[in-house]
């Protein structure tokens, strides 16, 4: 995401904030000037292991920053781009997507998280990058909240200052032109992750097959046509995402009352899913041994703490998104 013009701009912000947390002297005096205002308790030094800390330094970054120019001109320190429209345009930009950007990266972290659900959180923000290109484009600005208060600051001092927001949707565009070439393998294989939890439901190609390694497509086919024949293992599949959703629900609710150790109690979804999966009599052999289930009917590693490696987007959201 972060392109010349926007690594500029972070670059800027991480120097300001070193000039400022980096010294014992100036992080003592800047915080006693946040007091006098009732502002925020200071800042937060940027760390380069964890990108999610950068969408936090940029948004604790805007809420100071009158105090920041204050204290800037005091020490004689001169920064115009912090006073620049230009600048500030793609700095509160910049605040508002690492902001949707953490909060994508959060839903992908954490122990049960199926490829499945993986793949849904990618698409689902892919989804949320065309409404925001909408967004930008039309000016509403309804999913920018910091930037839309800038504009609106803009607006009311210099009423006919024309804001490039168009170079603003042209870098999401390419934003969401970099997700669907680096997640392209889970819109080819959409189907086979389906299979995962709908196998009664779902009719895999000889390209999903072959995705597989080491499965006999004949044996393949036969026992999921059997499966499909017979109820009680279609009801077994059908009570599993009843579960899923049962859980997806709670996990809503609960975070939407920051309750998340509760909701670190709650069984992982992947273990459902093992557990049904193995359920499967032998006659099934074909099908248990898939890459995500234990042969045989076994128990599966993640009861013993060790897990499948299987797709996953975590680590390429922190290098993209970052």
């Amino acid at each position: 995401m972060c392109d010349r013009q926007f690594g500029e701009v972070m670059s800027l912000v991480i120097r300001v904030i070193n000039f400022i947390v980096a010294r014992a002297l100036n992080d003592r005096q800047f915080k006693t000037l946040l007091d006098e205002v009732n502002n925020y308790p200071g800042l937060l030094l940027h760390s380069n292991v964890r990108w999610l800390s950068r969408g936090k330094v940029l948004s604790r970054f805007a809420a100071c920053l009158n105090e920041i120019r204050t204290f800037l001109e005091m020490k004689g320190v001169g920064h115009p781009e912090l006073a620049d429209t230009e600048w500030l345009l793609k700095f509160y930009y910049l605040v508002d997507l690492t902001e949707h950007l953490n909060q994508l990266n959060v839903k992908m972290q954490g122990i049960g998280n199926t490829v499945l659900s993986l793949q849904q959180a990618v698409f689902a923000f892919e989804n949320k990058l065309e409404l925001f290109i909408t967004d930008l484009e039309t000016g509403r600005l309804l999913h920018f909240e910091k930037l839309s208060q800038f504009k609106d600051a803009c607006t009311a001092s210099e009423p006919i200052q024309n804001l490039d927001l168009h170079q603003l949707a042209g870098c999401t565009s390419s934003l969401l032109q970099s997700f669907k070439a680096r997640f392209g393998e889970f819109r080819e294989h959409t189907r086979l992750f389906k299979f995962i939890t709908h196998p009664n439901e779902c009719s895999l190609n000889t390209a999903d097959l072959n995705y597989i390694p080491g499965v006999s497509v004949r044996d393949f086919e036969a026992e999921v046509a059997d499966l499909k024949a017979s109820d009680m293992w279609v009801n077994k599949f059908k009570s599993l995402n009843e579960d899923l959703e049962r859980i997806t629900r709670q996990k809503a609710e609960l975070a939407s009352k920051h309750m998340w150790t509760e909701m670190k109690k709650l069984q992982p979804e992947d273990q459902l899913i093992l557990k049904t999966w193995n359920a499967l009599p032998v006659t099934y052999h074909t099908l248990q041994r898939l890459p995500w289930i234990q042969p045989n009917g076994e128990k599966n590693n993640v009861s013993k703490g060790k897990r499948h490696k299987r797709p996953s987007a975590q680590d390429d959201t922190k290098k993209d998104a970052g």
